[in-house]
């Protein structure tokens, strides 16, 4: 590499400065399960002339999972299931509001009123398909052709579960 010019060394520098800067800059966001939000509200103070509340959340970012591998099942010519179920799996951020309520209840006994949800856990899968057409798979004694059978088709229901939970603050 002697030949190569210093312009050309340089290049090749920022290039890979600029590259690493970027990948370094990408994995904190990929990192966590969810994007943080502060939700701005202040134009509402501005055009109602009152407090606004605070809003703070967070975006979940849904990983997916692998799906189980179409098997064959005797009897049947399609493997089972036709269209497998992807699961995907995320967490429910933690959310929290605090409004102010002096303004609204005339006296001053009860100031704000609070609303937090705890972040919790989320597993979902996408619908799969199931389909058997009016054939069975060749039996070996009638020299490989099917039987008629009554044809097949079902859906398989997504899925979702999670246990969300919220604590009401009233001071």
């Amino acid at each position: 590499m002697s030949d190569m010019k210093s312009t050309a060394r340089g290049t090749l520098a920022v290039l890979a400065g600029c590259l690493a800067a970027a990948g370094a800059g990408a994995a904190p966001a990929v990192a966590g399960e969810q994007v943080p939000v502060a939700v701005p509200l202040t134009g509402v103070e501005n055009a109602l002339h009152v407090k606004a509340p605070e809003l703070s959340t967070g975006v979940p970012i849904p990983l997916p999972g692998g799906p189980d591998a179409p098997r064959f099942v005797a009897g049947r010519m399609l493997p089972e299931p036709l269209l497998p179920a992807v699961p995907l799996s995320s967490e429910l951020p933690e959310t929290r509001l605090e409004a102010p309520l002096s303004q609204v209840t005339g006296d001053h006994k009860v100031d704000h009123l609070g609303l937090t949800t705890a972040g919790s856990d989320v597993r979902t899968a996408t619908p799969g398909a199931s389909v058997n057409p009016p054939l069975t798979s060749p039996p070996a004694d009638r020299f490989g052709l099917p039987d008629v059978a009554l044809p097949e088709a079902a859906v398989v229901t997504p899925l979702l579960k999670t246990a969300p939970g919220a604590a009401l603050d009233i001071a």
